[in-house]
């Protein structure tokens, strides 16, 4: 039986042992997390961003994922501290939240989506 050159063998280890088996995917690893994951999961991503709606609070405005319902009004604090209270009437109980990545170079960037998930306000503890 014919044995392959020792060249050619220690050739092709060491392209397995560097590239990690990148020889035979062809295709780089997406994102770990998906809409069935956790939104602890999906916050605690580096590199993923959340395009989730504001809800106003008089002249300020937080993003839905920072508040929570208390009956009929909706409650969030800032990051001073402050404590902002505004009706509950005329905002929904789930929204649909895109996640995504912002891709392209410091001249022209964008939002790019990957997935959706909805999301409900919880109640204030």
């Amino acid at each position: 039986m014919a044995r392959a050159p020792m060249g050619k063998t220690l050739g092709f280890a060491m392209l397995v042992a560097v590239c990690g088996g990148c020889a035979t995917t062809g295709t780089p690893a997406g994102p770990a997390v998906g809409p069935q994951s956790s939104w602890e999961e999906i916050r605690g991503t580096p590199d993923l961003m959340l395009n989730s709606p504001m809800i106003r609070f008089g002249t300020r405005a937080v993003s839905v994922m920072d508040v929570c319902r208390s009956g009929d009004q909706l409650r969030a604090t800032t990051g001073d501290g402050t404590a902002l209270e505004t009706p509950a009437a005329g905002h929904g109980s789930t929204y649909t939240i895109q996640v995504g990545r912002i891709v392209g170079d410091a001249e022209a960037s964008k939002f790019r989506a990957l997935f959706v998930k909805s999301f409900e306000v919880p109640p204030c503890k």
